[in-house]
């Protein structure tokens, strides 16, 4: 069959496909990506090898410029009219139109969706394929879907189009980071808990994190994702984390390439080592790690949580306020609200066996979950595969 995935065109929303598309390709089935040809170095370096490229649509910058102007709001912090027209207006209005036509030269048999692009389920419709959603972070909460949905079935109704529900839902997210209402999921459609994993590059060439030197400290990794990569926001964290006795690993992410301001590799004044990474698949980053520090990106937390590695977080934005407050509940990390108690709560965590006990019970249940492959033969052979 010929499976083509769709996301907005985010490495926080791309790279979780991963896995499943490697399990595709193993399958022996035909697989694809629509998203912005802006996003052409993400598929090539971060995706597996024979996943076909469908370019559509901007980037998420200009997503986000959009609808700030038509809002007249934030484009770092918008609102929740923002957040609909990011999302289900001005998405499906610059990118639809392209994804319908590729996805038809391209001859595809199903659509598989992330759950914050309206594309794929519109797709779907126009062609009369069958859909299903991919959840990789917490439920939206339901003012933000209120909205999203509302942008988007003015443009569904301009196309005269109404998709459906999705045939499944495909959840990364893993069971004990959702919430009750999160849990009951959508009525009648069957939800498979399927196993995540941190990402990892394919290109068995791709730069390494540096080795450990096994100073006996604990190690901390910092890390802003791909999207809130401040430079003094990063400095001021690293430099709160380094007054423990530990030694840090920092990822300047990708907007800090080369600053070497922040970079400069240092003593922390707690007298361990302070190291700092260019952009690396933090499958990597996270071996020998004891704490997690970050914003609470989707990403990072699953991927730290599959290491069954606490976190420390300070979320910036976005979803990440959602995420935390799931990481929170489950007693697998901690929420700061400024910089200045990011030391303590580093302190804490690692003096806390019981956050780690809970982190290390969210990494069990989410190896517990299903196969990728399996999640695969759910969708192409339905039936074969229990949710």
């Amino acid at each position: 069959m010929r499976l083509l995935f769709s996301a907005v065109p985010a490495h926080g929303h791309v790279l979780p496909l991963a896995p499943l598309m490697s399990a595709a390709l193993d399958l022996g089935h035909e697989v694809a990506v629509v998203v912005s040809a802006g996003a052409a170095e993400l598929v090539r370096a971060e995706l597996p090898a024979g996943v076909e490229h469908l370019p559509a649509g901007p980037m998420p910058v200009e997503l986000a410029v959009e609808a700030a102007k038509r809002t007249g709001g934030e484009v770092m912090t918008p609102s929740v009219e923002g957040i609909g027209e990011t999302f289900g207006g001005v998405l499906l209005d610059t990118t639809a139109d392209e994804a319908v036509e590729a996805a038809r030269a391209w001859r595809a048999d199903v659509v598989l969706s992330e759950i914050y692009c309206t594309v794929g389920a519109t797709v779907a419709a126009t062609l009369g394929l069958p859909w299903h959603r991919v959840t990789m972070t917490a439920a939206i909460p339901a003012d933000w879907q209120s909205a999203i949905e509302k942008a988007a079935a003015a443009r569904h109704e301009a196309r005269g189009i109404r998709p459906g529900a999705p045939a499944s839902v495909l959840g990364l997210w893993p069971p004990l980071l959702r919430d009750t209402d999160d849990a009951a999921g959508e009525p009648g459609v069957p939800v498979l808990p399927v196993r995540s994993r941190a990402h990892r590059r394919p290109s068995a060439t791709a730069p390494c994190a540096p080795a450990s030197a096994g100073t006996g400290r604990p190690k901390v990794l910092v890390t802003l994702g791909t999207v809130f990569s401040d430079s003094a926001v990063l400095a001021a964290v690293v430099d709160a984390v380094a007054e423990n006795p530990v030694d840090v690993v920092a990822t300047l992410g990708l907007a800090l390439q080369g600053e070497q301001v922040v970079g400069e590799d240092r003593r922390g004044a707690g007298g361990g080592e302070v190291t700092f990474v260019p952009f690396v698949p933090i499958d990597e980053l996270l071996r020998g790690v004891d704490v997690v520090v970050g914003v609470g990106g989707a990403g990072t937390v699953l991927a730290s949580l599959s290491h069954g590695v606490p976190l420390v977080l300070w979320p910036q934005g976005a979803d990440q306020p959602a995420i935390t407050d799931r990481v929170v509940a489950a007693g697998a990390g901690v929420r700061v609200s400024s910089v200045a108690d990011v030391r303590s709560a580093v302190a804490e965590v690692l003096g806390s066996a019981d956050v780690r006990k809970r982190a290390e019970e969210v990494a069990s249940s989410m190896a517990e979950a299903a196969d990728p492959r399996d999640a695969i033969r759910s969708v192409t052979e339905p039936g074969s595969v229990s949710p």
